[in-house]
């Protein structure tokens, strides 16, 4: 590969390239490797930008000053000096050649070792590290696969289940296909044999493939999800939603303190009875909302000691063991209200608690993944917190799907195991997601933000904190759209060259009457235009502070790469246009979005405006923008 070494400032590389002969992409991994040692790094591009050299520099002056009086004796012969050292190369390639930003992430060798700051010689070969190579040092192979896409050069991905279990975190913008890649890990699981459960809350799953039992049987022949909708064919009696959240929810619902007590008392009594029905091996009577109705007035008796044991009966128990070997619950809980939702899933929760201390108990370890889509919507934070703490001693392995991603719980971030991130554009999700410490900020925002369409950003335990792009794999032939309802229905393919003309507005003859006729302007012609207030320019003394500015923009880069060398291969692209109210313009050019956005993080842009003040001796406030 023709890759060159321009620079390296920190955990911060720079690389030569011509992008006509080396393709390079955000996220490719690299080895640069000494000659004659043959110790290397491995680096991983972060972001682009254009290489500026000083004879582009004059031809671009030259095209924006035009008219404007010459450029000075001392720019001219610099650049004249610096024009002939090039004369040997061929410009017009030159003018195209881009330096790649990467990341330091591993040192070299038979396996790859955490990075200790060496850093190599100039004698050195950047090449392309190779997807086999990748995965021997990122990727277990216990024996559990699970297929979830391929890599940049499409070659198949797959993560190591074994390392897929407690806490997981999916999330993305709305549309990024945040569901989409739920579908594709939970339909893997469900291929591997493990027992799912799905809180949906917006029919996305219900539509995947389902278990076929046979009718005789009751072998599964095929797995898939058992859709479960509550209300309907998933019914919680008193005793399987439990005392304790039934009376807290008909507590949200404004039920007095004194008559909650007394209810209580009577339910503790009823299911005292049950609890002994079933110890004589009777079957107790189901209890649901009529029989509350009806002894809504029966006001007696007080709590015993049979009571926590006959809470819950286990009817979702025997829903589970259908898909012990496969498959997944998925509980459709759409329609219920804010208030009886949250009951439903906490009584669910204590369940599948329940499942998981019997299956300790057996020690068969047939463990649920729970999927929460929007869990912070009808989950308390506490239980959020007990779920993620208790998890690894239960054997619950959790998924948290979300677009909200200031949702997320910070109790969720810091005990994640893995992230798989979508697109995500926004620098306040950037900065929340990475309370995590999965991986530095720098690296979280340059790559989610530039994620492409069925694309993700994974790192875990699953890729051994590596960050590795994924493009996630397609779900042919099966449903995976949600149920979304709309008032317009297509009545025609849409085509991306088909515009709709817009009629033009016809005013009923009735309202035509004293209606001033316009200028263009939209005044009328017998109302006088407001007068408009020239732009402000900036000061003479303000030109002054900028040209001087200007002439000093190199050493002010080279000061604050020295506390910062990131920020320094940032500000590289950049350029001071104009000064005014304090207030200093910075360009880039349309190429070097990254480094705008970089600069406008609020450390790096606090750090320069530190600068420029001292350097200007007032204070300074910067604006970021891009060149026309």
């Amino acid at each position: 590969m023709s890759i060159q070494v321009s620079q390296v400032k920190g955990d911060v590389v720079e690389l030569i390239f011509n992008p006509r002969k080396e393709d390079l992409r955000v996220g490719e991994t690299l080895r640069i490797q000494e000659r004659d040692s043959g110790e290397g790094l491995v680096v991983q591009v972060v972001a682009f930008r254009m290489v500026t050299y000083p004879s582009l520099i004059q031809e671009q002056l030259e095209l924006v000053i035009g008219n404007a009086p010459p450029l000075s004796r001392e720019l001219l012969t610099y650049l004249s000096e610096a024009q002939e050292t090039l004369q040997e190369y061929d410009t017009s390639e030159a003018r195209n050649l881009k330096i790649a930003i990467a990341k330091i992430r591993k040192l070299t060798g038979r396996r790859w070792d955490q990075w200790d700051g060496w850093i190599p010689i100039r004698d050195v070969e950047v090449t392309r590290v190779s997807d086999q190579e990748l995965f021997e040092n990122c990727i277990d192979d216990l024996g559990n696969p699970l297929h979830l896409g391929q890599t940049l050069r499409g070659e198949p991905f797959f993560i190591e289940g074994h390392y897929l279990e407690k806490v997981n975190v999916i999330t993305g913008v709305k549309g990024a296909g945040k569901s989409y890649l739920s579908k594709v890990v939970l339909l893997e699981l469900i291929n591997a044999g493990a027992p799912c459960v799905v809180f949906d809350l917006n029919k996305e799953y219900i539509h995947l493939p389902k278990q076929d039992l046979d009718p005789h049987t009751g072998e599964v022949r095929a797995k898939g999800i058992v859709h479960l909708k509550a209300g309907e064919n998933l019914k919680l009696g008193v005793r399987q939603f439990g005392l304790s959240p039934l009376v807290t929810m008909l507590t949200r619902f404004g039920l007095p303190d004194v008559s909650a007590m007394y209810f209580e008392n009577r339910m503790a009594r009823l299911l005292q009875e049950a609890w002994h029905m079933e110890r004589q091996g009777r079957t107790p009577p189901f209890i649901g909302i009529q029989h509350l109705i009806d002894m809504a007035e029966e006001l007696e008796f007080s709590q015993n000691e049979g009571v926590s044991a006959a809470i819950r009966s286990r009817p979702l128990q025997a829903e589970y063991d259908k898909v012990r070997n496969g498959g997944a619950l998925v509980i459709d809980i759409s329609s219920l209200t804010n208030l009886s939702r949250q009951g439903f899933v906490q009584a669910i929760i204590d369940i599948i608690r329940e499942i998981c201390e019997r299956e300790l108990q057996r020690g068969t370890g047939c463990f649920p993944f729970v999927f929460f889509e929007e869990a912070h919507l009808y989950i308390s934070h506490n239980t959020i917190g007990y779920i993620v703490t208790r998890s690894r001693h239960l054997g619950i392995t959790c998924f948290f799907v979300t677009n909200m991603i200031g949702g997320l719980d910070e109790t969720v971030l810091r005990q994640v195991d893995n992230l798989f991130l979508l697109y995500l554009p926004f620098d306040d999700d950037v900065r929340h997601i990475s309370k995590s410490a999965m991986v530095d900020q720098e690296t979280m925002g340059a790559f989610v933000k530039r994620l492409r369409r069925h694309h993700a950003l994974i790192l875990g335990d699953v890729t051994r904190q590596y960050p590795v792009i994924v493009k996630i794999k397609e779900l042919k032939g099966i449903h995976t759209a949600g149920e979304t309802q709309y008032f317009f229905k297509p009545k025609r393919r849409r085509t991306p060259q088909d515009h709709t003309t817009v009629p033009e507005l016809v005013i009923p003859q009735v309202l035509q009457y004293n209606v001033p006729e316009m200028e263009h302007n939209g005044v009328p012609p017998d109302q006088p235009s407001l007068p408009l207030s020239a732009p402000s320019q900036p000061t003479p003394e303000e030109q002054l502070l900028l040209a001087r500015l200007q002439a000093r923009w190199p050493d002010i880069v080279t000061g604050l790469r020295e506390k910062s060398a990131f920020l320094g291969s940032v500000l590289i692209a950049s350029n001071p246009v104009k000064l005014q109210d304090q207030v200093l313009s910075i360009t880039f050019t349309a190429g070097d979005a990254f480094h705008r956005d970089m600069l406008e993080e609020p450390e790096y842009r606090a750090l320069v405006e530190k600068e420029l003040s001292t350097v200007l001796q007032q204070p300074v406030t910067i604006v970021c923008q891009m060149m026309a």
